[in-house]
């Protein structure tokens, strides 16, 4: 017979009975409510449940709770926050973060430290950068990266050699969907990489460079002033655009409709040369001709994509989408960078036309399925559209697709840290482009 102590022990205890229902209806409504409820009413123990009811929904089975109303929760949890006195935060945050069994309550429980300025987020995310979830090491990483402290540099090495390392063993992690279990090492090396790039002002491609690196300059590095560092440091040698490609699972994104068969102005440096390099058999009326049509945008595009696969190293994994009226991959899955692939996929891209319009919503979402994806790169030079554009205005549908696109990447990417770069030609929706990258820890370049 079991005592009656160890049954009561053993049962599980209901945390708040209207979020236990909440959360087995799949009410995203009610669960939102009450984690709203809860804040005001349960003052430090709140913190426990806000953490514990995200990682609760975070395990149920990805077809069973849309990934839109998921993160929903977890922004309303994010925002309660702010709700539970600021004088007991601090020490809940302290004790939950080394006590918290599931990963997921352990990362909700970083991004939240953000929203309160009575919790030391750096020193959090210090405490967690050697934590075994891959996903919450990258967290704590990106809060590192942002802190412009010297100490977060050795830790941040450390964890990039643990990740990049290929003998680290994944340990059975409690928590978390299946698609968040994919390759999450990778983007905690990246997450881990960018951290230290934006410290150092340097894109180097492995832990030991910027261990050495680190060791010869500690004490000339500012990582205040990081960003003063001149592009002509050590990159990682393959580019887009000049755009250092430093992903590891890498979907390239090429818009092919209508409009990329524009022609952009070049500069009057380059108009200038090519006069003066006008040989016997040529005019000068031919050789602006051929600069006119090397402008293209759809072969600047091809050009450099082209360019940027056939630098890929063996150990990268990679496809290309390109899109225009409908998506066009030329793997559906990502592949490795083998000799054979990136010449097949170099060919694929060669071939590309433009015409048509432009569902850039469709391409993201297909590059997006793929649960192993951390780095994509968007070439686009349009807004997106379903309809075409018609005359010189924006097309009737496409701010209401940016929106979408905003939305629905977030909801897509909030625990997997997915990388999207953009990329623009003139005529491109710079702003849309923008936060599309700056939400989902990119770059937006701009093509001249």
């Amino acid at each position: 017979m079991i005592p009656l102590l160890l049954l009561v022990i053993a049962m599980p205890i209901a945390v708040d009975r209207a979020l236990d229902q909440a959360i087995a209806d799949r009410d995203t409504s009610a669960v939102m409510i009450r984690i709203q409820a809860i804040a005001q009413e349960q003052g430090p123990r709140s913190i426990s449940i806000l953490a514990s009811t995200v990682a609760r929904v975070e395990e149920i089975a990805e077809e069973q709770w849309h990934y839109f109303d998921r993160h929903r929760i977890f922004v309303t949890a994010i925002r309660a926050v702010p709700f539970v006195p600021a004088s007991v935060v601090a020490k809940e945050f302290e004790t939950l973060i080394r006590t918290s069994k599931k990963w997921p309550a352990r990362l909700f429980l970083l991004e939240a430290s953000l929203q309160s300025d009575s919790i030391d987020s750096i020193q959090l995310a210090l405490a967690t950068i050697d934590d075994k979830a891959p996903q919450v090491v990258a967290v704590a990483a990106r809060i590192l990266g942002r802190s412009q402290e010297i100490l977060a540099l050795d830790p941040l090495v450390l964890a990039m050699s643990r990740w990049e390392d290929s003998k680290t063993a994944e340990k059975t992690l409690q928590g978390g969907r299946e698609e968040l279990s994919h390759l999450p090492q990778d983007r905690t090396w990246l997450a881990c990489r960018d951290a230290l790039h934006r410290l150092t002002g340097l894109s180097l491609h492995g832990a030991e460079q910027y261990r050495n690196w680190i060791a010869t300059h500690r004490d000339e590095i500012d990582p205040s002033r990081a960003g003063d560092i001149k592009a002509s440091q050590p990159v990682t040698g393959t580019g887009l655009f000049g755009l250092d490609i430093t992903g590891k699972n890498i979907v390239f994104i090429v818009d092919t409709s209508g409009s990329m068969l524009a022609t952009d102005p070049p500069s009057k440096e380059a108009i200038e040369k090519a006069r003066r390099s006008t040989g016997v058999d040529e005019t000068v009326e031919q050789k602006l001709e051929e600069l006119m049509e090397h402008r293209r945008r759809i072969l600047r595009a091809r050009r450099e994509v082209s360019r940027a696969i056939e630098g890929l190293g063996d150990d990268r994994r990679f496809t290309v989408i390109s899109y225009s009226s409908s998506v066009n991959p030329w793997s559906a899955i990502l592949l490795p960078a083998s000799k054979k692939n990136r010449a097949s996929a170099s060919q694929f891209v060669s071939d590309l036309q433009a015409t048509g319009i432009t569902v850039t919503d469709e391409a993201l979402h297909m590059a997006l399925t793929d649960p192993t994806v951390d780095t994509i790169y968007l070439i686009t030079d349009g807004a997106p559209t379903h309809i075409g554009s018609q005359g010189d205005q924006l097309p009737v549908d496409s701010r209401q697709l940016m929106k979408q696109i905003l939305e629905d990447t977030r909801a897509r990417n909030y625990l997997r840290g997915v990388r999207i770069f953009t990329l623009g030609f003139i005529d491109a929706e710079e702003e849309f482009l923008q936060q599309l990258a700056r939400e989902n820890l990119g770059k937006y370049v701009r093509i001249r």
